[in-house]
């Protein structure tokens, strides 16, 4: 049971933490002032109805070796131990047992102490005084909630980890077979083995087709793969636009031939010269051309066109197929959402065309846009990217880094909760650079290093609140300032954020579109 108090803190019920533990919950305590270990101890045993068993170490090498010997899910480490600090015994812990949660106590506040003790994975820091204070309850239950969450997190990572693995294994294994199917099959086409009938004829074209169709999703595969993970550079040249797109659409012929589609085209005469990798650049107007095809009814009409506009180059393609209702165009960039359609969807496809070609235009620093009227009023898709000179220097990007980053700082406790928003900001922009900091002071520390564009700030937070930490930026010259979006649980808080000095104030639960939206004001906003 959950509930106010007069601060406004949550508060748990002692009871409903001892619930949550099915299994017999080890703790250890560490500190080298035996009052402390014994006072300590006798409270957690003490806690109502709690299945605990409690051990105590008056240094860091007993520490560890009752760590090597047992399993705690649970360490109380006191800063001060000579003739190390807790410091260092913090490091061995979350390098030999991460699934241990560690609280970090002192005899008296430190920010830098707090802020280390947080950026090397402490779940909380308190001084002696707090600890005596404190609900023991409440405490353990929240530090229960925060370890299964990361635990939770971090199986599915290697979860995660293991299926890319596998999709890239499986993806490799099959290109040579089909690369192997493909050949056999255009050397009988091409009469080398012996003449073939009109059907036999027929029958290997679509043999062909087919596995051309395959090798093409297992290309993407694996490419989004590369583009998310940043697995190779990109080296950008000077590239006509122009000649790259006539070559596409040469390419795509035979598609707009066999559904007997009116193509027509306005493209510049003259060169258009981008910086682009011409290979990944081709394989963007590739998945624009072939959408168009596909989506486009046998005998329609389809509309190319390439022109300059201002200082950048900008790429449409119009068809005459279904249309996006306007409840879907926010999705049509995720991965494998036209999969997601279910057995009856009528286009084929893993629904990685685009969300591929997102990832590398914005790579070269250009969008990619979708419009359509709604069903039945066709679609338009858009290019654009900077133009540069016929023998601009070439340049290199690494690892996924694009050009005009902003960056975002989200400053929240609860991993799950920091998993969300990454996952509602990462479906803005790559433009995003997203970092994160669980605590007040581990939040001012990251600002005073790089200075970010919007602070997202959760306001209850161990240490430092959110009130806190708005107040301390308000002090910082007017070129550091940053804009400050509150999310909250309480609507006390609403007025009180705003108060502060916070530029968007959001009330949890929120929509994933109304977050967005905010954000991107706030970053349009922001002047840098």
């Amino acid at each position: 049971m959950t509930g106010l108090d007069a601060a406004g803190c949550v508060c748990y019920n002692s009871n409903a933490m001892a619930n949550s533990v099915e299994h017999p919950f080890s703790i250890l305590v560490v500190d080298d002032e035996a009052d402390n270990r014994t006072i300590l101890k006798s409270r957690l045993e003490n806690i109502p109805h709690s299945n605990l068993s409690v051990d105590v170490a008056a240094e860091g090498d007993e520490a560890l070796k009752k760590l090597r010997d047992g399993i705690f899910d649970l360490v109380f480490l006191d800063y001060r131990l000579p003739p190390t600090d807790g410091l260092d015994i913090l490091d061995k812990i979350r390098q030999h047992h991460p699934k241990t949660a560690v609280v970090m106590t002192t005899a008296a506040g430190s920010e830098q102490v707090a802020v280390s003790a947080m950026k090397k994975g402490a779940m909380d820091y308190l001084t002696h005084k707090d600890l005596r204070a404190a609900d023991l309850g409440q405490l353990l239950r929240r530090v229960i909630e925060i370890r299964n969450l990361v635990n939770q997190n971090m199986e599915l990572r290697q979860v995660n980890q293991m299926k890319n693995e596998f999709i890239a294994n499986v993806s490799h294994e099959l290109r040579t077979p089909l690369t192997v199917v493909i050949g056999y099959a255009n050397t009988m086409r091409d009469g080398s083995l012996g003449s073939l009938s009109e059907h036999q004829q027929k029958a290997l074209t679509a043999i062909i087709e087919r596995a051309e169709g395959l090798m093409l999703t297992l290309n993407n595969i694996l490419r989004i793969r590369e583009v998310r993970e940043g697995h190779k550079p990109m080296l950008l040249k000077p590239v006509d636009l122009r000649a790259v797109l006539a070559a596409q659409i040469e390419r795509a012929g035979k598609e707009f031939r066999r559904k007997k589609l009116a193509v027509s085209s306005d493209l510049v005469s003259a060169p258009l010269w981008v910086l682009a990798e011409e290979g990944k650049i081709g394989d963007v107007i590739d998945n624009i051309l072939s959408n168009a095809a596909k989506f486009s009814p046998p005998g329609g009409a389809l509309r190319i066109e390439l022109a300059a506009a201002g200082d950048k180059a900008k790429l449409s393609v119009s068809d005459q197929g279904p249309g996006v209702p306007p409840e879907l165009m926010p999705h049509v960039f995720e991965r494998f959402f036209a999969a997601n359609q279910g057995p009856t969807r009528e286009y084929p496809g893993l629904g990685l065309g685009l969300p591929l070609s997102k990832e590398i235009v914005e790579q070269h620093g250009g969008r990619i846009w979708l419009e359509s009227q709604g069903a039945g009023s066709g679609a338009t898709a858009h290019l654009e990217i900077l133009l540069c000179a016929p023998d601009a220097a070439p340049t290199v990007v690494e690892n996924s880094e694009v050009l005009r980053k902003k960056t975002v700082l989200i400053v929240e406790d609860n991993p799950d909760l920091v998993e969300v928003l990454m996952l509602f900001l990462s479906s803005v922009s790559r433009n995003l650079s997203i970092s994160t900091a669980r605590s007040g002071f581990e939040a001012l520390e990251k600002i005073k290093d790089e200075t970010p564009n919007l602070v997202i700030l959760d306001v209850m937070m161990p240490g430092m609140d959110g009130f806190e930490v708005i107040e301390r930026l308000r002090h910082l010259p007017d070129a550091e300032r940053v804009p400050v979006m509150v999310l909250t649980g309480y609507s006390d808080a609403l007025q009180r954020a705003r108060d502060a000095g916070a530029q968007e104030v959001l009330l949890k639960p929120f929509e994933k579109n109304v977050f967005v939206k905010k954000v991107l004001q706030l970053l349009q906003d922001d002047p840098t």
